[in-house]
């Protein structure tokens, strides 16, 4: 198992979550604060989006990551032809091993047989090109549907990007999502929460921790998807809450970050 980190382990950093801080780092900063943190790899996410980058950037990129020791995996949002075949692209420039991929998009949240004639036509061009796509597991789709979309293109070419937390969004806990979806998990994104009362006693709320602070059982998910049996990324994601100011939050999300890389790196065996 490989140690990473993700562009969604610094989402406040990077920008873009409101609007009077917009996206404000590049890939070659956050490359810089993946190589300070000693991670195995870095996957670019579609906070950070890089399809616009020219094939001479894509390079330098590479050779930087190289330069580092450091393993670039690249992940995107949407599966409309045109962004699948982008992504696919760059994802061969990078040397990426998957193309990690949420389904749904601004005003495109298609059914089972709509992603499927999508997909389907791709098969080819990924087992040529020997990447692997990881589908992750976001917040409207079910286990069991996730599973019948691999089982409908094919696991040869198709896995699971197994997010530990999304799938709260469909009513499906830790101790259901794991199971489920690891035999199938390509990579796994390590997030970590806790669930507290709101104010008043009236309902809950589900907010991010550093790994290891939180309720996710991360020894058995590292169990699940086969530990150092396995040539598997294991990614760190963070739910960093806001906190009075931007800076501070941001603060505190470098802090996670490292409190997390720290946890994991004991967690999978590594040497500090």
């Amino acid at each position: 198992m490989k140690l990473g980190v993700s562009s969604f382990t610094f989402p406040w950093a990077i920008g873009g979550i409101e609007a009077d801080h917009p996206v404000a780092m590049d890939a070659f900063e956050l490359l810089e604060k993946a190589h300070a943190l000693g991670a195995d790899v870095l996957q670019i996410a579609d906070n950070l989006p890089i399809g616009h980058l020219s094939d001479g950037e894509l390079n330098r990129l590479k050779r930087a990551a190289d330069a580092f020791g450091i393993s670039l995996e690249v992940g995107t949002r949407g599966i409309r032809n045109e962004n699948v075949d982008r992504y696919l692209t760059i994802a061969q420039v990078l040397g990426s091993p998957i193309l990690r991929i949420v389904i749904d998009s601004k005003g495109h949240e298609p059914d089972i047989a709509e992603i499927c004639q999508l997909l389907r036509p791709f098969e080819a061009k990924f087992k040529s090109a020997n990447i692997k796509l990881a589908i992750e597991n976001h917040d409207r789709l079910t286990c069991a549907e996730f599973n019948e979309i691999i089982d409908l293109l094919g696991s040869d070419w198709v896995g699971i990007c197994l997010d530990t937390v999304n799938s709260l969004g469909a009513v499906e806990a830790p101790n259901t999502v794991v199971p489920a979806l690891a035999p199938r998990a390509i990579n796994v994104h390590m997030k970590d929460f806790e669930i507290v009362r709101t104010n008043g006693q009236m309902g809950f709320t589900v907010q991010g921790t550093a790994l290891g602070k939180g309720r996710l059982d991360v020894p058995a998910v590292i169990a699940a998807v086969g530990g150092s049996a396995r040539e598997i990324t294991s990614v760190i994601e963070l739910w960093t809450p806001r906190q009075d100011s931007y800076l501070v939050t941001v603060e505190l999300e470098d802090i996670w970050a490292k409190e997390s890389v720290a946890f994991l790196r004991k967690s999978i065996g590594l040497k500090v």
